[in-house]
């Protein structure tokens, strides 16, 4: 068997494959300093490393014309990897494989194993990325002009390159001008040579680069010209791929490139506590940060003291003073935990797509086998919610067998069932679910994180996230992954809230679901242990909205309860919480706020303009009728 050493340039840490063929190097590491111990450096032996600045990946080129022994010499760099699958895989428009992480399912598409490799390079003397057409690229006639119009680039530098090649090395003078003057480039100094040619190849190209070092002045160029001989390289070898090709005895095979969004490690989140541990995730935008105060509140209100909660809250945006704020918050609770973890990287490259009051974040669930990877089992809540009972009874329900807990969404059930008939064609062709009543919803998860690994992995979540327009994102889609799969639990655990507004309540909704799960839910509603404020009308922006007490009775014990006070200036907030509940005594049927007669609030913004639209759609016009029916696009 062949020797085949494919080195994988790297300059930080990043999510790495490695094998006994694919060796990562760190480049630059005289400039930057060790990243890794684990991997080879190009600073050892015979090498160019303090170059990095101008060589860019180079100098793991030139370590191994230096330092390293093998039969076939190959070059990748930690985000952009050759495919080995002799079945061409769908590209971007600049023939990129894309992934948005270096997965074991991406690896395993691209074909990377040892034996896989071996057999895709030993038959081959030259193998190369598949060229690039530079009129896509950016509208270049030709490599030459793609050169020119390059960002960084100069092209009197890529000159001085002609001119030195037709002066060293004539024999190269047509293949030159073939290249770059033709519409396709070999980018991204990737190749896989045999020895004899590799040794070659070296010689010929840093002999070249050298030489037109000496004959520049590089004291005006900015950072990112200065990485000049990376740049020539790339056309270099373009240009010496064109003549080895003119040799028949060879034997050439181009292979598809895969580009990762984001290599950046995946955080390595371990329990917080060794015994008794309720590990509970949320995600939370930086402008949710208040309410997660009194979420966190409402769960310390009501837990136990022998039990452990570890806290882990995913976001992108949270800033360190508020993390620390919320930490503090909670400090005098040995048994509390609470974690912060960025993980926007997960979904880089991924269009994920939000309406209505939601945020990109109520996506990271979806991967949460992945992002709790040391974990069995997890709570998922949202953070628009209060809890009233103890998490880590919920926690301890019984999940063998299935991959999620969750309760029955009477909302879309009443949607399905009359109030909207255009939910009946979306379940019909979009989530496709046997039977709709069955739908639940995904605010508070009990997920069984080993059986949903049996089941799924991040590419097939990520196809399905493309898969549709989803109407209700990741919770459609949790809907459509796992029907079959999901234990329903009592509805107390996820009692939403009736939101009302002029135009109808949710009330009217759910009084259209099937009888038994009316009656479920009205019967969780006198004994919740989650109070769940899903929906457009928050507490914290209408003081008097169905359940809101619950909501301000914990945000009281927390610091933020006078700048949640302040926000609402200067709506009244004497009747705060006054909400009549059917457990006072009130029909359900007709369940209306009083006293917001001139105010409407919409995610977080209080807009004083009923009067002006009162003038504006005078009730029972035909304005007025088409100003409802416009409103329930949004307020559904």
């Amino acid at each position: 068997m062949s020797r085949i050493k494919i080195l994988t340039s790297f300059h930080r840490d990043s999510d790495l494959f490695v094998s006994d063929i694919v060796q990562p190097i760190q480049v630059g590491t005289d400039v930057n300093g060790v990243v890794s111990e684990k991997y080879l450096r190009d600073n050892t032996g015979d090498h160019i490393s303090d170059k990095n600045r101008m060589y860019c990946e180079l100098t793991a080129q030139y370590w191994a014309w230096k330092n390293l022994d093998a039969d076939y010499y190959g070059f990748m760099h930690y985000r952009r990897y050759f495919s080995f699958n002799d079945a061409p895989l769908k590209l971007d428009q600049y023939g990129n494989i894309v992934y948005a992480r270096i997965t074991p399912e991406a690896l395993a598409e691209l074909n990377y194993t040892d034996e896989a490799i071996q057999q895709a390079v030993e038959p081959y003397d030259v193998l190369s990325v598949e060229p690039q057409d530079v009129r896509i690229l950016d509208g270049s006639l030709n490599v030459y002009e793609h050169y020119k119009r390059s960002e960084f680039h100069r092209i009197e530098d890529l000159d001085t390159v002609v001119q030195i090649i037709n002066e060293r090395y004539p024999e190269y003078a047509t293949a030159c001008k073939k290249y770059l003057n033709g519409r396709y480039g070999y980018f991204c100094n990737m190749y896989i040579l045999k020895k004899e040619l590799f040794q070659d190849y070296c010689a010929w190209a840093f002999d070249i680069l050298e030489e037109h070092a000496r004959r520049t002045d590089f004291s005006d160029y900015d950072i990112n010209e200065y990485r000049v001989s990376g740049f020539l390289a790339e056309r270099l070898w373009g240009i010496y791929y064109t003549k080895l090709k003119q040799d028949t005895t060879l034997k050439c095979r181009e292979l598809q490139k895969a580009y990762f969004l984001d290599t950046r490690p995946a955080p390595d989140i371990q329990p917080a506590f060794t015994q008794n541990n309720i590990p509970v995730v949320i995600a939370a935008d930086d402008k949710y940060v208040p309410y997660v105060m009194v979420m966190l509140r409402s769960v310390v209100e009501n837990s136990s003291p022998e039990n452990n909660y570890d806290f882990v809250v995913l976001h992108s945006s949270i800033t360190q003073k508020h993390q620390k704020e919320i930490q503090e918050e909670f400090q005098d609770h040995a048994n509390f935990k609470i974690r912060f973890y960025g993980v926007a990287y997960l979904y880089s490259g991924v269009d994920l797509k939000t309406h209505f009051h939601i945020s990109v974040e109520t996506y990271y669930r979806l991967l949460m086998q992945d992002i709790m990877k040391c974990y069995d089992k997890v709570l998922y809540i949202d953070s628009d919610l209060v809890v009233l009972d103890d998490l880590a009874k919920l926690y301890h329900t019984d999940m063998e067998g299935w991959c999620l807990g969750a309760v029955k969404d009477i909302d879309m059930a009443g949607n399905y069932h009359g109030k909207d008939p255009a939910r009946k064609d979306y379940f019909r062709t979009v989530l496709t679910i046997a039977n709709p009543y069955d739908y639940f919803n995904a605010g508070v998860l009990v997920m069984n994180l080993k059986e949903f690994r049996k089941h799924y992995t991040t590419k097939s979540i990520l196809d399905t996230i493309a898969k549709h327009e989803w109407l209700y994102m990741d919770q459609d889609i949790l809907n459509y992954m796992c029907e079959g799969r999901v234990k329903y639990l009592d509805m107390s655990w996820n009692v939403v809230m009736n939101w009302q507004n002029e135009t109808g309540s949710r009330m009217e909704v759910m009084v259209c679901a099937p009888h038994q799960l009316y009656l479920d839910y009205m019967a969780s509603r006198k004994h919740p242990k989650i109070v769940h404020y899903a929906g457009f009308q928050k507490p914290w922006n209408s003081p008097e909205c169905d359940m809101a007490v619950y909501f301000w009775q914990y945000a009281e014990l927390t610091s933020v309860y006078q700048d949640l006070k302040n926000r609402l200036l200067p709506v009244p907030i004497m009747r705060m919480g006054t909400m009549p509940t059917v457990a006072d005594g009130a029909d359900p049927y007709r369940l209306r706020n009083n006293g917001l007669e001139e105010n409407i609030f919409i995610d977080g913004l209080y807009i004083k303009l009923i009067n002006k639209l009162n003038k504006w759609f005078p009730k029972n016009s035909k304005r007025r009728k088409w100003l409802k029916k416009f409103a329930r696009i949004f307020f559904r």
